[in-house]
């Protein structure tokens, strides 16, 4: 998996100060370059640029120090659904105004204002439209886009990795684009930190769109899934993006006002570091819940990991949970131990809770016990994919709508395989922990006919005979597999 932050964020404190308005807080805000004046009337969700928590707060507190306003005036205000919507005019000191909008929630506290948006790229427009429908390639689950950077012709494959908030690829294929390193950086990943370099000013040309000013992060070594390497929330940053997982394709819209069609449910998002954060509740065993914000990484091949301080916090190896697999995840050359294992279930509210979802708990090593994730764990695509998503960082929320593989049953372990569905309907081997034992049988991308004379339809229709036959499985019986090709294993 992947799972970056490229761009350091500052904390910054809050200072109470006695009740003002809103925008008189802001225009003194303005004239002091003092964030502390503003903070009390900020709302619990409010952005910039999509961007919540200490990273608003850090973007605000560059704004009051270089955009030169001396007044905010108030022109009209109307109702919206999520509260109440001003138009509001800033002077600069040269005289120079600029038109805004701010959104102040319920009870009144400040949201958005559009210009801040703006200075950071964000732009919208009254209402989002259609630019671009991009097909893609589909690993289960996993997203590959082909695109072209700067002047070199041949089509790059990169992965769509919303855990990572930014572009990266390794040293070879930089070099191969020519790209400039312009300064270093410190990335946050699996279980510890890197010193990596980081390439200004590219341009990437994804289908018929044109994306300039791109900064790419280099490492030694990067890619996987069929991918030279990842497009992360650069994407997100720019348009409202829909997933459809049913067709392989994925729609980029302007930032606007914009209806979610079909059925299915809006989760609120955050985003304090670069890469959004769903709110999740985790049952290892019937009755024993524990709470926390996972990263939406569509660049993780499993279902659900717990990183290390959160699983050792919540002593979740000793909580009940029952690991069937012990393997490690490898980021970006730092290795961690996992224990993986079926829970209770896992929801993300409003969203029907997933019964039997494999998890992954991150156990320690050297590298992680210091490690300070800013996330209790990640959701990765395998569960991700039985969604059809479209992801607005300017509302900061995401609308989920169950697709084709919503219905199949959750992914399993037999024999220390990783196996579960992909998008055609096949019941396939994902992973594997790689034990000597397990060369010359399974590979990853086999696919499966039946498994112990149950075939992989009826095992949709009755997913009960799966937890039979792992059950006989790690009772130390023999359990016949049938490939596609009519190759027979045991295992």
């Amino acid at each position: 998996m992947t799972f970056l932050y490229l761009f350091l964020v500052t904390t910054v404190h809050t200072v109470a100060q006695e009740n003002k308005p809103v925008f008189e807080a802001l225009e003194e805000a303005f004239q002091q370059k003092q964030e502390q004046v503003l903070l009390p009337y900020l709302s619990g969700s409010f952005a910039v640029a999509g961007n919540t928590g200490e990273g608003a707060q850090y973007r605000l507190k560059q704004i009051l120090t270089n955009y030169s306003a001396v007044s905010v005036k108030v022109l009209a205000n109307r109702k919206v659904k999520k509260g109440m919507l001003y138009d509001v005019q800033f002077t600069q000191k040269d005289g120079k105004i600029d038109k805004s909008q701010a959104l102040l929630d319920s009870d009144g506290k400040l949201m958005y204002i559009t210009l801040f948006d703006w200075l950071y790229g964000l732009r919208r427009e009254s209402e989002s439209r259609l630019l671009a429908k991009i097909p893609f390639e589909n690993y289960n689950g996993s997203i590959i886009l082909t695109l072209k950077i700067n002047t070199l012709q041949r089509p790059i494959r990169l992965l769509f990795d919303t855990g990572a908030d930014g572009m990266a690829v390794s040293q070879h294929l930089a070099d191969e684009i020519g790209l400039k390193v312009t300064r270093e950086n410190n990335a946050s990943v699996v279980g510890g930190n890197k010193q990596i370099q980081v390439s200004d000013g590219n341009t990437v040309y994804l289908d018929t769109l044109t994306l300039t000013g791109m900064g790419i992060a280099i490492f030694p070594e990067m890619g996987r899934d069929h991918a030279e390497g990842i497009i992360g929330n650069t994407l997100l940053r720019k348009y409202i993006t829909h997933i459809d997982y049913d067709n392989n394709v994925m729609s980029l819209y302007s930032f606007g006002e914009h209806s979610y069609s079909g059925e299915g449910h809006t989760v609120a998002v955050t985003m304090p570091s670069g890469v959004m954060l769903l709110p999740g509740q985790l049952d290892i065993v019937e009755s024993k819940s524990y709470s926390g914000n996972f990263v939406f990484d569509t660049g993780a091949s499993y279902d659900l990991i717990c990183f290390r301080p959160f699983v050792r916090s919540n002593k979740l190896l000793v909580s009940g949970f029952k690991p069937e697999v012990q393997a490690a995840t490898i980021s970006m050359g730092i290795s961690s131990p996992t224990f993986m294992g079926k829970s209770y279930q896992f929801a993300v509210s409003p969203l029907v809770p997933m019964k039997g979802l494999l998890v992954t708990l991150m156990g320690g090593s050297s590298n992680n016990e210091s490690w300070n994730p800013g996330a209790d764990g990640s959701i990765g695509i395998r569960l991700l994919s039985r969604y059809n998503m479209t992801i607005n960082v300017a509302e900061n929320e995401v609308f989920f709508q169950p697709n084709k593989l919503y219905p199949f049953p959750q992914d399993f372990v037999l024999g220390g395989f990783h196996m579960g569905w992909d998008n055609k309907g096949q019941l396939v081997v994902l992973g594997t922990t790689g034990m000597p034992s397990q060369e010359g049988t399974l590979k990853v991308g086999d696919v499966i006919h039946s498994i112990a004379e149950h075939s992989s339809q009826s095992m949709q229709k009755k997913p009960a005979v799966i937890d039979q036959f792992c059950a006989d499985s790690k009772a130390g019986n023999k359990i016949q597999i049938k490939l596609l090709n009519n190759t027979v294993i045991s295992l």
